[in-house]
């Protein structure tokens, strides 16, 4: 196992106890965060990354934060983990205005 598989199996596995944890079913995860309960199921098997957006989502729902994947800082994208390591150390009142500055650049 190379160490991408690693880091997809860890994240994976961490999104799966996270979900068990608050007692749901892949297809109620799915259901919250919008996707599909097949996609959900290959996160959790490590065969595929969460893209940002699906990972803020699970996050959100299951009360965790970015900083319990600590695996993310070995992604290979620098801007990646750069991103994520501004948001795990950023006070609520910051996350807010970057939610914001976000909304109007995807506009």
């Amino acid at each position: 196992m190379d160490k991408d598989e690693i880091i997809r199996k860890n994240i994976g596995a961490k999104i799966k106890a996270g979900r068990i944890n608050k007692g749901l079913t892949q297809s109620a995860l799915a259901e919250k965060v919008n996707m599909d309960e097949k996609q959900l199921s290959r996160l959790e098997a490590g065969k595929h990354y969460p893209t940002l957006k699906t990972l803020l989502a699970i996050t959100e729902v299951l009360e965790m934060k970015l900083g319990d994947f600590d695996d993310i800082k070995d992604l290979k994208e620098p801007t990646f983990y750069t991103l994520v390591d501004i948001l795990r150390t950023s006070n609520m009142k910051d996350l807010k205005k970057y939610l914001s500055i976000i909304k109007i650049i995807k506009e």
